[in-house]
Formats: C-alpha cells, structure tokens, sequence
C-alpha cells in the first residue's frame, strides 16, 4: 500500500466559466454551513490537480448522481462524460449538463457491474481519467466493476476511488469500533477470549449507535490492504490518498459545530500521511491502467 497526499488548494488550477465563484467557495468552507463537510470538494480537487499534471482532457463519472460534480471538472477543462444505474439521477445530471452549456447526450444509463448496459459510454471512451465516488461501498461484485473501470480508461489513465475507511472505526468509540475489534482484529482467537474482550469493550463503547441498517450496508475497506483489491483487477501504481477528516471523536460534531468543521478542514493538508488513515472516514484509491 502506498500513500500519497492530498493536493493542497493552492496547487489548485481551473480553466473556463463553470468554476467557483469567490462566494461559492467561501459558502463552501463557511463553518456554521448548513451543507456539511466538502469532502467531496477537498477530493475532487486532488483528482484535478492529478488529472491537470498528466495533461488529462477527458473524464468520465461512474455514479453521477445529481452532477454536482459537473461545474467542477467542466471549469477545469475537461470533456465530460457520466453515467448512473438510476435513470432519475440520469435526468437530473443531463439538466444539469445542460445548465453549464455541455452536450446532454454525454450523460447516459449504465451499471458498472454490468459491461453491457456501459456499451454507450465505452463508445465515448476510452478516457484519460475515471472517478467513482460513493460507488464502490455499494456494488455487489467489486472485481467485475473495477475491471469495468480497467476497460472505460485509456492505457496509463487513472481512476479514482471512493473507499469507506475501515481504521477510521479505530477512533469512533461506537459499534464500527467494536465490530472491527472483534470480528478483524480477534476474530480467530479463542472463544472465552473473545467473550471476555466483547464484555470489557460493550462498557467502554457506545454499542448501539449508529444504528444498523435496516436494509443493505455499505462496505469498509482497509487502506492497509486495500491495493490488492485493486492490482487483482490489473490496476498499477495504486496509492491511498486519505480525505475527510476528523478533529475529534465523531459524536462531537454536532456539540462542537463550526470549531469541529475548521479543525477538521485544517487536518485535510496534515503532511504526515498516516494520520489521515485513522481520522479519515474515506479515502481514494488512485491507480492506472498499464500503459
């Protein structure tokens, strides 16, 4: 596993009339915002500034959702395509295209696990970079889907993708903690063993909270291990890039409030690496196609 850090703001760089505005950025970063932390915006922005110093043109969105995305990597320059297995969100991505002055008939329907439904968007392709954020944690068959996303990228292209940290439980005190203890951690030690340890943790842990889904569950990756995953599916170069952090525990953020957010967002440029493995919910996985 490699780590790379996050690219700072001001390596930043845009091009054309769909970037921020001076307002919008700070809205952005205000910290009584109601909108909530901008993870994504501290991710995307590495993906552009990755994508800019490898002379990237074209990028395509796996999950695009409501195309929030679309002003960002649009003013960057870049020619845009995406898709979604929701053809409500396909609608609303291709209204969005639209606002900015960008071809609708860029945004198509397609399933990343299924190649077949991608046939539309591998005829627009091959593309120089791929992002996938909030996807991964929620498909079925992960190696059909990152061999999907072998295929969309040109050789030497880059993906990059959304992982839900599995260390982050480590320092949530909450039932992830204990979950990880026992199942990752003790998980084939002897029976009375983990009994005792399950007894000490349930006093010392909030147990019951988050509540457990009622229906399908996102999953967790370990960024320690994490890039075999991505080398079985014939990915190189794999690195971690760790984002979204937290200032502390992260039952205070409604306690603290604004300090919680500025702390956190402070904590985005830490140099050290590591850290961000244990106070980050999320982390990329930033890897190339061979050339």
């Amino acid at each position: 596993m490699r780590l790379k850090p996050l690219s700072t703001p001001e390596d930043n760089v845009t091009h054309g009339d769909h970037s921020l505005t001076h307002e919008q950025f700070e809205d952005l970063f205000d910290p009584n915002r109601d909108g909530g932390y901008p993870g994504n915006h501290v991710a995307f922005r590495h993906v552009v500034n990755v994508l800019h110093e490898r002379g990237a043109r074209r990028l395509v969105e796996v999950g695009v959702g409501s195309g929030n995305a679309i002003p960002i990597f649009a003013g960057a320059g870049l020619d845009f395509y995406g898709f979604d297995n929701k053809p409500e969100m396909v609608s609303k991505s291709a209204s969005a295209m639209k606002k900015n002055g960008l071809p609708e008939s860029h945004i198509s329907w397609g399933d990343i696990e299924d190649s077949i439904s991608l046939s539309p968007v591998r005829n627009s392709g091959p593309f120089d970079g791929l992002v996938a954020m909030g996807v991964l944690p929620h498909v079925a068959h992960e190696r059909a889907a990152l061999r999907n996303m072998w295929q969309l990228v040109k050789p030497g292209g880059t993906i990059f993708v959304e992982c839900r940290n599995k260390l982050f439980s480590l320092v949530t005190f909450n039932r992830f903690t204990y979950e990880f203890i026992m199942e990752d951690l003790l998980g084939d030690v002897d029976q009375d063993v983990r009994e005792a340890s399950s007894e000490f943790l349930k006093t010392r842990l909030d147990t019951e909270m988050p509540p457990r889904p009622t229906g399908h569950a996102a999953k967790q990756h370990n960024p320690l291990d994490v890039d075999h995953l991505f080398t079985d599916a014939g990915f190189v170069n794999v690195s971690v890039v760790p984002f979204h952090y937290h200032a502390a525990i992260p039952r205070l953020e409604k306690t603290l409030g604004g300090p919680f957010r500025t702390e956190s967002i402070k904590l985005e440029n830490e140099p050290s690496g590591w850290r961000g493995l244990f106070l980050c919910s999320a982390f990329m996985v930033e890897a190339q196609r061979p050339e």
